[in-house]
């Protein structure tokens, strides 16, 4: 797939130990984090990425960011009325009160730069501006979020923003922007990304970082991708464009595997938007939403939700599945049995009193499975624990050292919560 949604390599680039930084605030590397009065030690912001001015842990993106994006679906076309449109139906449809927040503009949302040179939006697909758009979507208690590239042209071949990153970033802090999308394009300038950090940070708001390193083919992992994504951002894409397949998206799983040290509060591994509903199987659509919900990625929706059918809802709007994502631990899931060929079991640390894990057991072979996971292997304590099934939102009892998902379908994911007894 080409394009403007976000281009990147497989492989992609790493994480930021800290996302930007405190409107108002100052940042130590793994020290305070001061925002606007108030501090949180041990804060992960650090002297690269963004903070934030408010949140628990003061710090952008504690969390993985929670959204939908335009280009998925709609690609070189989106306008005010789509927006507003789409911000509607995020508080309709019950997905702002499981934590979707921010509504992403992609590209061809410009027509170029006025006599100063600030950015123009397209005054026909958004007629009313960008900063009475923003103003709409924080009405309904959401963010906006909107795109550009440190490139001349965008990957569509619009007004781009290389050497115009200062004024871009005061432009999009006047509108009220809270997520930016930088993405690599050609002829794009990989110092750019520094440079659009450091305005930012210079605005005072916090707007959420997000990158592209890559354009086309290749990779830019660390430790040797010359873009620092620890420092400057709060996500950062590891691979080429996802589409609507079970290839793609079981390719880019295999590309976060070897990452998970990257991730946590503030700084994710992005494997690009959600796919779930948009054409893909049932089961397919709740593997790819649980498998990202274990690897901490942002759960940006790519679908068209303002016309989804019951059952994508019911998948994007699982709660217990979210929590999963949202876990303030911020760990990414590793694999910690591979049971027999095309079967994996994953398992992600939980924070609370008690000892906590996620477990998937994600089947990617053509038949139904067995799949037995063994306390041992995910550092539960030998002897009873509770188990919850996450999908059907079961209370399943208690087990002693092991539990078996007795029949995960093809192509299908079974998830469960254990619980160690006190």
């Amino acid at each position: 797939m080409t394009t403007t949604g976000g281009r990147t390599s497989t492989g992609g680039a790493t994480g930021a130990t800290g996302g930007l930084t405190a409107a108002g605030g100052s940042t130590t590397a793994g020290g305070t984090v001061t925002t606007g009065g108030a501090s949180t030690s041990g804060g992960k912001a650090s002297t690269g990425g963004t903070a934030a001015t408010g949140g628990a842990s003061g710090i952008v993106g504690a969390t993985p960011p929670m959204g939908w994006n335009s280009w998925n679906n709609f690609g070189c076309n989106p306008s005010e009325t789509l927006i507003k449109g789409v911000a509607d139906a995020m508080v309709s449809s019950g997905m702002s009160a499981v934590g979707y927040q921010y509504v992403n503009i992609d590209d061809c949302w410009m027509s170029g730069r006025d006599s100063g040179g600030n950015l123009l939006a397209d005054s026909a697909k958004f007629p009313s501006g960008m900063k009475s758009l923003a103003d709409y979507v924080h009405g309904k208690g959401l963010k906006l979020g909107i795109y550009e590239t440190p490139s001349v042209t965008t990957c569509a071949g619009k007004t781009g923003g290389l050497n115009y990153e200062t004024q871009d970033a005061k432009t999009f802090a006047s509108w009220g922007i809270d997520f930016l999308k930088y993405d690599h394009c050609s002829g794009g300038q990989m110092s750019s990304f520094q440079k659009m950090h450091d305005a930012l940070i210079a605005t005072g708001r916090p707007i959420f970082y997000s990158i592209n390193p890559v354009y086309g083919a290749g990779s830019c992992v660390p430790p040797t991708c010359s873009v620092d994504e620890v420092k400057l951002t709060n996500m950062w894409r590891i691979g080429f464009d996802i589409t609507n397949t079970w290839a793609s998206f079981t390719g880019l799983i295999d590309t976060d595997k070897p990452l998970s040290a990257y991730a946590g509060p503030g700084h994710w591994n992005d494997p690009d938007m959600l796919e779930v509903g948009r054409g893909m199987s049932a089961d397919e659509d709740r593997s790819h939403f649980g498998m990202w919900a274990m690897l901490a990625s942002p759960l940006i929706a790519g679908n068209d939700i303002r016309s989804m059918s019951a059952a994508t809802k019911t998948i994007l709007t699982n709660a217990d599945v979210i929590a999963v994502n949202q876990d303030p631990l911020g760990k990414q899931a590793t694999v910690v049995a591979t049971p027999a060929a095309n079967q994996e079991i994953w398992s992600k640390a939980l924070s609370g009193t008690s000892t906590a894990r996620a477990v998937a057991f994600f089947n990617r072979s053509g038949s139904a499975a067995s799949m037995t996971v063994q306390w041992t292997a995910i550092g539960i304590p030998a002897g009873a624990a509770t188990v919850r099934d996450l999908w059907t939102h079961t209370d399943l009892g208690s087990f002693n050292n092991s539990y078996t998902a007795t029949s995960v379908p093809s192509h299908g994911i079974v998830m469960i919560k254990i619980v160690s007894s006190p």
